[in-house]
């Protein structure tokens, strides 16, 4: 019994010994601890009072230029729609007297529209962005019924905004669209004019590859160029398959950015590009009929691309009497100096039973003869006669000689018969250029060799 008495008291002293702090010492402790954090909640509270101060403060000034650079807007093209020159220079650039005359010529521009068109400058800002003194705002103008967007570039030059020159460094990050069928490189600021271009050039580039027979469809690379001469272009540093000038450089349509005219000269830069590929890069020499063969394809690819209604070229016929097909084995019988021979391996059978179309190819020889004529090559020139017949070479030389030029503006029919030697003979009517009450010529070809040369 005083064993277990002896251990109660151990462990009491032990509980003593732990508990022994002086209670005074002890809440002076706590009450440094709680100082220090009350005194570190006072400096946060602070310190968050003066970020939320400052960032008031940077909305406040943020919201002020923003709201000067929409009067901006809304004061110059008021000055547009009424005719005011002086206040539409009034918030142009002023250090930049090459900008200026650029603003003026832009000025009249627009004062043609006004005469030739049912235009409203509405003002309305569609979009607006603004990056330290830097502003870009797009801009809303309707004609004829058409909504369109310019976009407006702007610097904070101290005295106000002022209209500058297109800040190429300002079109947004750049961005990449990626599928199966195309890469597209763009900036933010053409965003829904690449997904356009996407979804239609990736149908384009399987449609044409269908129609050539690719052994494999080409991923096809397009860079969107912020500024360049031409609006669409092959590239040639092999960066990429095609450039496409970005429709923000210019008045665009603002419901269709990816437009008509955009649309048919990227769908001519592509069917090129395709054209190319599948031919390993074949130079076609001016003025075979190699290169009216190649034109003619790259027509009939754009027109399926396109979705436009049938066409009247040489290969358009070909397609629809023989078969798609026809046009890959074409291309792959395709040579740089190519007569119309090549047509006859491809069908199977000679020119004048082919029944083929061969207006379109008429009014581009008779052009031919034209250039030709006015560039002054004579070889060439007759080159592209039957002059075998004595009379037939009087006729051109006579012709090249008084630079006689016959420009067809239409080919009316054609038909294939047999000439004086009974060889066969394709008749044309045409209606020139120029021809007073649409008279009517008649244009011969002998065919000679697989080629048909000019027999009048």
């Amino acid at each position: 019994m005083s064993r277990i008495r002896l251990e109660w008291n151990v462990e009491a002293q032990k509980i003593d010994k732990s508990d022994s702090e002086d209670p005074i010492a002890k809440r002076a402790r706590r009450r440094r601890a709680l100082r220090l954090i009350m005194l570190i909640g006072i400096v946060l509270a602070v310190l968050s009072f003066a970020v939320l101060v400052v960032r008031q403060r940077l909305l406040d000034v943020q919201g002020q230029l923003e709201q000067l650079l929409r009067e901006t807007v809304r004061a110059e093209a008021a000055a547009l729609r009424i005719g005011d020159l002086n206040t539409f220079l009034a918030v142009q650039d002023s250090a930049s007297e090459t900008w200026r005359q650029r603003q003026q010529a832009v000025f009249r521009e627009y004062s043609d529209i006004k005469a030739r068109h049912d235009i409203d400058l509405t003002g309305e800002i569609l979009d607006l962005e603004i990056d330290g003194q830097r502003g870009r705002v797009v801009v809303e103008e309707i004609i004829n019924g058409v909504r369109y967007a310019q976009v407006w570039f702007y610097r904070n030059l101290g005295g106000g905004w002022r209209h500058v020159a297109p800040d190429f460094s300002f079109w947004g990050e750049e961005r990449r669209l990626e599928t199966d069928a195309t890469s597209i490189l763009y900036s933010d600021l053409d965003e829904r004019f690449a997904q356009a271009l996407s979804q239609a050039a990736s149908g384009w580039s399987r449609r044409g590859c269908q129609i050539l027979r690719c052994d494999s469809s080409p991923r096809l690379s397009i860079v969107v160029v912020k500024d360049m001469a031409q609006p669409v272009s092959r590239a040639t540093d092999g960066t990429a398959s095609l450039e496409v000038l970005s429709p923000s450089s210019g008045r665009m349509s603002f419901d269709s950015p990816f437009d008509q005219n955009r649309q048919g000269l990227v769908a001519e830069a592509l069917a090129d590009h395709l054209i190319s590929r599948r031919t390993d890069g074949l130079q076609v020499v001016f003025p075979q009929d190699a290169v009216y063969l190649r034109m003619s394809v790259a027509s009939y690819l754009v027109k399926e691309f396109l979705g436009a209604d049938g066409g009247d070229s040489l290969v358009d016929s070909l397609a629809s009497l023989y078969g798609e097909e026809k046009v890959a084995e074409l291309v792959d019988h395709l040579a740089a100096a190519a007569s119309m021979a090549v047509l006859e391996g491809v069908i199977g059978q000679p020119l004048e039973e082919a029944n083929l179309d061969w207006r379109d190819f008429v009014k581009w020889r008779l052009n031919t003869e034209a250039d030709l004529i006015e560039s002054e090559a004579e070889g060439d020139l007759l080159n592209l006669y039957d002059t075998g017949d004595e009379d037939i070479w009087q006729a051109a030389y006579q012709r090249y000689q008084s630079r006689t030029i016959l420009r067809p503006r239409a080919v009316l029919d054609q038909v294939i018969t047999r000439g004086p030697n009974d060889s066969p003979q394709l008749r044309a009517t045409v209606i020139a250029d120029g021809d007073a009450n649409d008279e009517e010529r008649l244009v011969l070809f002998n065919l000679v060799d697989g080629v048909w040369k000019r027999a009048n």
